[in-house]
């Protein structure tokens, strides 16, 4: 009985053996510990000595030791910068503070600060072709662990990286600019360089660091240059780049105004002449080019009328003379091309000041504004109030009256 207790009890022990082990690779497993991509830190002292054991006569004799011997292990410099995303930052024109991301790497085995810069690269790094430049370039840190850029309150607002461990990222984003006047498919390349410096003082940015020339010296902390070339930087000059660009996605409108004379008092709808008493057609078309990279968001169209005409306030039918779709409807307005559910062609009441076109009331001349977000109202499948959408047309057609 007593053999059989002492048998499960090995059992248990043999169990709670093997539980320790498993749970200690796994303790292992998710304990965080230092990478050691970069090596063994610069400034660690290697010391030695040897030992020599022998006999005399077959007899042991006290081992002899060996001088000992040391080194400091010097400082490996080396970085690395990588654009985030492997793509285009697609950007709109006359927006501000729009993002590239990069990562900086301490790729080396010592605690160093970094310098950063950007600079408007010729090479676009995706294979387009840069022509243009952002204003107003920028450069900042991460520096509240929230991805993406969050500005102000002290975040996000760095300039330099400051005291950044081996085997270490840090995001650093470039801000730029981007010109009004710029067009769908236009491209700006930027470099972001970020430079080596001393590190060892925290909230000011290092001193630059000079290369140890000649032999070796094992009790100092030399300094070996160890980067690769990048983007537009040389190999072991303390310094690494990487480039990314800004793609514009703009909507590529045109707008056209087509004036044909429908009908006049004498010869009615027949070869009409332009004389006082004629009718006027105007047709105003808004396009966005197929091939445009982003929808429009329309806000207004105006036209101011000649004083010398007047509005026609039913957009008669030239064969007729009569109102198109009903007295007091003087405005119609065309879709083309387009997803949107509402049927065209709309009328609008020439009088009314809330239904999305409107004439001024004057007697002559005048303006007739177009109020976008309601004539194109939002609307599923997925279009925005005033939304007009690559491939997509508006028009607007009424008649005036020579006076």
């Amino acid at each position: 009985m007593y053999l059989k207790k002492g048998r499960r009890k090995m059992k248990q022990l043999q169990k709670f053996m093997m539980f320790c082990m498993v749970f200690a690779g796994v303790f292992m497993m998710l304990t965080p510990h230092q990478a050691i991509a970069a090596g063994t830190a610069s400034d660690t002292n290697i010391t030695n000595q040897a030992t020599v054991n022998y006999d005399v006569g077959g007899n042991p004799q006290t081992a002899i030791l060996s001088n000992i011997t040391d080194f400091e292990v010097d400082n490996k410099v080396d970085l690395t910068v990588a654009e985030v995303g492997g793509a285009y930052t697609d950007v709109s024109p006359n927006t501000t503070d729009q993002v590239l991301t990069f990562t900086v790497t301490n790729t080396g085995n010592t605690i160093q600060d970094f310098a950063l810069a950007a600079a408007a690269n010729g090479t676009d790094p995706f294979g387009g072709t840069d022509n243009f430049d952002a204003s107003n370039v920028q450069v900042f840190v991460e520096s509240n662990m929230i991805a993406g850029y969050q500005p102000g309150v002290g975040e996000d607002d760095a300039l330099f990286i400051d005291e950044l461990d081996s085997d270490t990222t840090v995001t650093v984003y470039v801000l730029g600019d981007i010109p009004v006047g710029q067009s769908s498919g236009d491209i700006a390349a930027y470099t972001l360089t970020a430079t080596a410096r001393a590190g060892g003082g925290a909230g000011s940015l290092g001193a630059a660091l000079t290369q140890t020339a000649g032999a070796d010296t094992p009790l100092v902390v030399d300094i070996v240059f160890a980067d690769a070339a990048g983007d537009t930087d040389n190999l072991r000059e303390a310094d690494h780049s990487g480039s990314d660009a800004y793609r514009v996605l703009s909507a590529q409108l045109a707008i056209t105004k087509s004036s044909t004379v429908i009908r006049d008092p004498f010869n009615l709808a027949a070869n009409p002449k332009h004389i006082p008493g004629a009718y006027i057609r105007y047709v105003v078309t808004i396009s966005n080019a197929l091939g445009a990279g982003a929808s429009a968001t329309l806000t207004t169209i105006t036209d101011t009328l000649d004083a010398n005409t007047a509005i026609d306030p039913d957009l008669i039918v030239a064969a007729t003379g009569n109102p198109e779709i009903a007295a007091g409807s003087g405005f119609k307005v065309d879709s083309a091309g387009t997803g949107r559910i509402i049927a065209t062609p709309r009328y609008f009441t020439t009088t009314s000041s809330v239904d999305g076109v409107d004439h001024d009331g004057s007697a002559t001349g005048g303006v007739v504004t177009a109020t976008m977000a309601t004539v194109l109202p939002v609307e599923a499948p997925g279009y925005t109030a005033g939304e007009l959408k690559a491939g997509e047309s508006v028009t607007l057609t009424f008649n005036v009256i020579i006076q």
